[in-house]
């Protein structure tokens, strides 16, 4: 029999990420089981460093944005990318090497199974302390998770998460609107669409002296991130 052809592409949101970028594409595996090609995209959301060149002369494709337009907004050129052109599969991941590109393979396995149109790397999955971790993040991440839940009855424990897979279906049915972030809309979206969410633990590193640039001012992130979750509620359970 002959296998399908099985595309992935994995895009990085980068915004001045000159330091970590070029770790986090070196540690992209070359071959994952049952993927045919795998590309790797740079979303190079308004950097003023040299994210693009170093991103570039690895060999990503780069799509930049010429000022910094947000986290949710680099996102949708990923996605629109992945549609565009014809893609199998999306991986999302942060050019902050918080994150490990070695876990793909095991954030992919889902969707090649056909058990899950979106999964998420989940750093509580295991319920282990994150080193480095600050306790406000850690509320904040559990307050949402807990928000979303209620919302739309899942019992994901991780809904920020920025590290996560796509199906082909779950790509063709993205129609988000927010710029700020684009993490919890997708559930409310695929959870109004009746599309598979599953969960695999990964690890994650918290750096002691980084600041977060979507969390830092938590209050403003709230506010914004219940915005859109409020519009994303109200648009798909009318």
């Amino acid at each position: 029999a002959k296998k399908n052809v099985m595309n992935l592409l994995i895009s990085i949101l980068c915004l001045n990420e000159e330091e970590t970028i070029s770790e986090v594409i070196s540690l992209i595996p070359e071959r994952i089981e049952d993927i045919s090609n795998i590309h790797v995209i740079v979303i190079n959301d308004g950097s003023t460093d040299k994210t693009a060149e170093i991103a570039h002369a690895l060999g990503a494709i780069v799509i930049s944005h010429k000022r910094n337009l947000g986290v949710g907004e680099a996102f949708k050129s990923a996605y629109n990318f992945a549609v565009d052109h014809n893609f199998d599969l999306m991986v999302n991941i942060d050019g902050d090497n918080q994150f490990d590109p070695r876990q793909i393979p095991e954030l992919v396995r889902p969707i090649l199974e056909n058990r899950a149109d979106l999964v998420i790397g989940s750093r509580f999955l295991e319920g282990k302390k994150i080193p480095n971790q600050s306790r406000i993040k850690y509320i904040g991440n559990k307050l949402m998770t807990l928000l979303i839940g209620r919302l739309v009855e899942t019992n994901q424990t991780d809904v920020s998460s920025g590290f996560r897979a796509y199906s082909r279906e779950a790509l063709y049915n993205l129609n988000l609107h927010g710029s700020f972030t684009y993490t919890q809309e997708t559930f409310l979206e695929f959870s109004a669409k009746k599309l598979t969410i599953a969960e695999v633990p990964v690890k994650v590193k918290y750096f002691k002296n980084r600041k977060s640039r979507v969390v830092r001012n938590l209050l403003k992130y709230i506010v914004n991130t219940l915005k859109i979750i409020i519009r994303g509620y109200r648009d798909f359970f009318p």
